[in-house]
């Protein structure tokens, strides 16, 4: 009917003009990534606010500074768990492909949650070696030397194995990743003395500079094969698609 046709040649021009001025509008970059932190679900800033404040009790409550200084390594390394669902979700809930069809695709989503949950896990960290200073008579610098390498290997870790595992194994490959972080540096602890004196600085120097470039080199890689598409970045979804 003549009425009928109208009603859908308006429609159309009605959702054509909304489109265009949504896209005369769309947000830049910033504003890309600030929209996800709404998308981050309430228990990973209650999780990682729990890590700080258990930091802050054992700090105090403990009563042992040997400790002390293993637990904010053991804390940091257990910080990049709780952001390993959200930074990889796409991936993990199977919607990768759907994702790749829209204007910010996952590319662009990954690269804005790795910058939201790295900041929030960075605070999370820094928070925890200023609660831990006064309790371990150190400076800054050094407790922060004590979180890094640990924080850094388990970030490296969890996105090896969220890229190259598939969404079944790699949440226990990440998990297993920062138990055995924690696991090396009790070790450590335990076996060499001076571990957590001043003399050992440059070794815990070295050891986070060397973490942090194998972090460096595996956020390229994640985000090298999030550009190169669906086979690169999800290859065990594309694979059923072939």
């Amino acid at each position: 009917a003549p009425e009928t046709t109208d009603a859908l040649v308006a429609a159309m021009v009605a959702e054509d003009a909304r489109i265009r001025r949504v896209q005369s509008r769309r947000m830049g970059t910033a504003a890309f990534v600030a929209s996800q932190v709404r998308y981050i679900p309430v228990r990973t800033w209650a999780a990682q606010a729990a890590l700080v404040a258990i930091m802050c009790v054992l700090a105090y409550a403990a009563g042992d500074a040997g400790s002390t200084r293993v637990c904010i390594g053991i804390l940091s390394a257990m910080c990049v768990l709780i952001g390993v669902p959200t930074v990889h979700a796409s991936k993990l809930h199977r919607v990768a492909e759907l994702e790749y069809a829209c204007p910010r695709n996952a590319a662009s989503v990954l690269v804005a949650r790795l910058i939201v949950l790295g900041c929030s896990s960075a605070l999370a960290v820094a928070l925890m070696v200023g609660a831990t200073v006064p309790a371990v008579e150190a400076s800054a610098f050094d407790v922060a030397l004590w979180a890094c390498p640990p924080f850094f290997l388990s970030c490296a870790g969890s996105l090896m194995a969220l890229r190259k595992a598939s969404p079944a194994t790699a949440p226990m490959l990440c998990v297993a990743m920062a138990v055995a972080c924690s696991v090396a540096l009790m070790a450590l602890a335990s076996t060499v003395p001076d571990l957590y004196a001043h003399a050992s600085i440059a070794s815990w120097a070295s050891a986070a500079v060397a973490a942090l470039a194998w972090l460096v080199r595996e956020v390229v890689m994640t985000l090298r094969a999030a550009h190169e598409g669906l086979d690169a970045f999800s290859p065990h979804l594309a694979r059923t698609y072939n």
